[in-house]
Formats: C-alpha cells, structure tokens, sequence
C-alpha cells in the first residue's frame, strides 16, 4: 500500500465500506485520527494508510478489545510500515494480507471511477464522452432501473451509469434531492394519467417527442 494515500472521509468510508457516518463518528470521537487541509475557505478531514487498516479491522477489533486496547492497536498501526503485512501486539496477531488487498482494490475503482468523470471548475461534473449530468443520473436510479437511464440518455452505457452512482455516492451533491424520474418520463407518466391539460379545455394533450 502506498504510504502518501491521503483520503477525505467520505473516500475513506468508500473504501474501507462503511457508512460516511461511522467514519465521521470515529474521527469526532477519537477512534481514528484527521489531518487538516486546508483548501480555500473549506477544511478538509484527511486520513491515511493506518486509518484505511484500521476501519478495515474495527469490527473485529471492537469486538474483542476494551477502549483501550483499541487504542493500543491502533497506535501500532499508526507504527507499522505500509510495506507489512502483519501486525503482532504481545500475543495479538493482525494478518493484514486480505485487507490490504481489498483496500487496493477499492482505491483502484475509486480511481476510475473519477477517470469517468469530467470536473471543471465552477460547472457541474458529466460522465466523460457525453453531457449527462453526473449527479442528475445518479439520482435517476432512485425512480428507474439502469436500462430506462440508458434508454433516456442513448450515450450511456451501464457501467457510467453505475459510475455515477458511486461518484455521488463519495461526493454528494448539496441542496434539494434532483428528481428520480427523468423529464421524458415524467412527461409521458403525465400523458398516460389523463391529467395533461395545460390548455384548460378539458383535453389531455399529447405529448411532443422528447429528444
């Protein structure tokens, strides 16, 4: 593993599997330990390899040890050369061969999906090759299956859609939830109710083509 990984929370919630919530949790509690960074106005929490380790284990660690035995590992941790593979505390032993390999896999997909990403200042992300707001079809996939995404945004292919969906997974999106169910269908839902009837006459309306 690489010792320069430097992840926000939310990556390294990613990563490890856990919710964006426990990983806050044990960093407000003291569980785990954050660098500051410091980007403009906006202070980011950052945690490396013997954090990821470390969340990666939790659960059998909680299950086992008191407080301060927790904190005994983890200190160890924070000790151990990323080019180990075993942790050894008196008559603990930690075998860290799988962990690590799963948590290469994980920041392995994590790279790519920001490489099906395109980010540009002051403009919202869209999946790379297309212009298909990254945060609008993640948020699709609330109110239609993959294939109905697809279907709506003929440029796509399932994988992106699913890049999406992890990309605002890491990386949420402020403000109000976008709407699970894109215009097209949401126009055509209208049509098919009987209720479209924007003339006032009684009539429902049909439909243009939406391209």
């Amino acid at each position: 593993m690489e010792s320069a990984i430097s992840l926000t929370l939310n990556e390294a919630g990613y990563v490890v599997e856990q919710s964006n919530t426990a990983i806050n949790r044990a960093v407000d509690r003291g569980v785990i330990k954050a660098k500051i960074q410091r980007r403009g106005k906006t202070r980011l929490r950052k945690v490396g390899p013997a954090e990821l380790r470390f969340l990666a284990i939790s659960g059998e660690v909680e299950r086992k040890l008191t407080p301060a035995g927790r904190r005994e590992v983890y200190e160890a941790m924070r000790r151990l050369s990323t080019d180990a593979h075993r942790l050894e505390i008196g008559v603990m032993t930690f075998q860290l061969v799988d962990v690590d390999r799963r948590i290469a896999e994980r920041l392995k997909r994590l790279a790519d999906i920001k490489t099906l990403v395109v980010e540009a200042a002051n403009a919202e992300p869209v999946v790379r090759g297309t212009n298909a707001p990254v945060y609008e079809v993640a948020a699709l996939t609330r109110g239609q299956t993959v294939a109905e995404i697809v279907e709506d945004y003929p440029g796509l292919t399932p994988a992106q859609v699913e890049a999406a969906v992890e990309y605002a997974q890491v990386y949420p999106k402020a403000g109000r939830p976008l709407p699970a169910r894109s215009l097209k269908r949401m126009l055509s839902d209208m049509a098919a109710s009987g209720v479209w009837d924007v003339e006032g006459d009684g009539e429902p309306i049909e439909p243009r083509q939406i391209t």
